[in-house]
């Protein structure tokens, strides 16, 4: 990437549409929008006036008109690359959007790399590296609650608190390093080594602070996969058609009539959730059947959550207890007891004392009683798994989790050889703490790793 070359992508979606944008970055965008730009103002000696739209005419070589637009020139280094920039807003449609680049292109622009605009932000210190990549995550944001944890990265709230604990890990190093550089001025201080064990893990206790809710974070941005299982004919199908509002699921009192996964996608608590509903569970001979099963199996294994689907209306059974053997420690359970229009077999007691400390939920789904109550109830079921005790965390990738957990690590090493190892080591587990947390701001970042994160952009960011 040259910071010399000015830089052109269409930064809006191609098809049909009310608006399609062209922008250009770099040095010399203003002169080659202005070559295909017939503008009524162009005569005036204050035009192009910064962050003002004008109205004019986009042409070709041969003067032909390609289409009305409004352009606007925003001057460096107020932009979001800290660079010149050109939006032209045309007409959104694909002929017309690939015409008006390819006449920037031809003019003297190259076609921007994947997330280059970003890039360039991030090159020029408008933002640093965890900001940009929750430009990405606002983008790919699929519930509310991942817009506005996005949006807390994006204003500098991470790259804040990690500043915070860099700067603190120079504060305890500084003193091992001047012990090390002047011995005779530590002889004596027989404290030294329980007040820097009280340091360590007073930062080791901040890290895993910020650690917290990073796997709900990851939810809300992510999805959470839910499975509906149960025995055949216990209303596990017309539970997912009440909870999708929709008549997603064949129903039929006929047993294992779902003989496949079926699936559909909801949003509960800010959680978005892929709702799976399973084939019934039980032992059969029939190959089709068999295969369902399994699958009904597997998928349960890998749900986050399951809802487990009991008949009221008929007692307990050595089956209902195989599926409930199927739930994992780290799986939240919600109990749904369905059927409760008919005359009840299974009494509140029994349930309370097969599952006393989950969530239980009587329900009617056919008629779409109990449905309200059992989406509260897994809404807390998840904020419970998912650690929703932290506040206001950040929207952590999975990259800020591994380097977050590294630093850990070096942390970890730095208390164990207190009062073992020299004090060299300690430090250098500091400095390697202070190195990997610089990762997440792009401090201590290699070209290689900037170059995989921001090949995930859209040309046009």
């Amino acid at each position: 990437m040259s910071e010399l070359e000015t830089i052109a992508a269409i930064s809006t979606p191609l098809g049909e549409g009310g608006i399609g944008i062209v922008r250009l970055s770099g040095p010399d965008a203003f002169a080659i929008v202005s070559s295909i730009f017939d503008c009524p103002k162009s005569g005036n000696a204050s035009y192009p006036q910064p962050r003002r739209l004008y109205y004019g005419l986009i042409r070709d070589l041969d003067k032909n008109i390609v289409d009305e637009v409004l352009v606007s020139f925003m001057p460096a280094p107020y932009t979001y690359t800290r660079e010149d920039i050109v939006e032209i807003n045309c007409h959104s449609g694909i002929f017309t959007l690939r015409t008006i680049l390819k006449l920037v292109l031809e003019a003297g622009a190259r076609l921007t790399e994947p997330g280059e605009f970003t890039k360039r932000a991030f090159i020029h210190g408008r933002i640093d590296l965890s900001q940009a990549e929750a430009v990405l995550n606002m983008i790919r944001a699929r519930s509310e609650e991942a817009v506005k944890a996005a949006a807390r990265t994006l204003q500098g709230e991470l790259a804040q608190k990690i500043e915070q604990i860099r700067t603190r890990i120079i504060e305890i190093r500084a003193p091992i390093e001047a012990s090390i550089d002047y011995p005779e001025e530590f002889e004596g201080k027989g404290d030294r080594p329980n007040s820097l064990a009280g340091a360590l893990k007073e930062l080791h206790t901040t890290i895993k602070k910020l650690l917290q809710g990073v796997e709900r974070n990851r939810a809300y941005q992510e999805g959470v996969t839910v499975a509906i299982i149960g025995r055949p004919n216990v209303g596990k199908s017309s539970l997912l058609n009440a909870l999708l509002r929709q008549q997603r699921a064949i129903v039929h009192e006929a047993p294992g009539t779902t003989r496949d996964l079926l699936e559909g996608y909801l949003n509960l608590g800010g959680y978005p959730i892929r709702l799976i509903d399973t084939a019934g569970i039980q032992n059969t001979t029939d190959p089709v059947e068999k295969q369902g099963i399994e699958r009904s199996r597997m998928a349960a294994a890998q749900a986050k959550m399951l809802i487990m689907v009991l008949d009221g209306s008929s007692k307990w059974t050595d089956l209902d207890q195989e599926i409930a053997d199927l739930r994992q420690a780290t799986q939240g359970l919600v109990v749904a007891v369905n059927k409760k229009d008919l005359q009840q077999q299974l009494s509140p007691e029994i349930i309370n004392n097969l599952f006393p400390n989950e969530e239980i939920v009587c329900t009617a789904a056919i008629r779409e009683e109990g449905v309200q109550q059992l989406e509260e109830a897994v809404t807390r079921q998840l904020d419970l798994f998912l650690c929703s005790a932290a506040e206001n965390t950040m929207l952590f990738s999975l990259r800020h989790e591994e380097v977050l957990c590294e630093t850990l690590k070096s942390l970890e090493n730095a208390q164990s050889t207190i009062k073992t190892q020299p004090v060299e080591l300690i430090s250098l587990e500091l400095q390697n703490a202070w190195n990997k947390l610089g990762e997440i701001t792009g401090d201590t970042v290699s070209e290689t790793l900037l170059d995989k994160i921001f090949s995930e952009f859209c040309l046009g960011k």
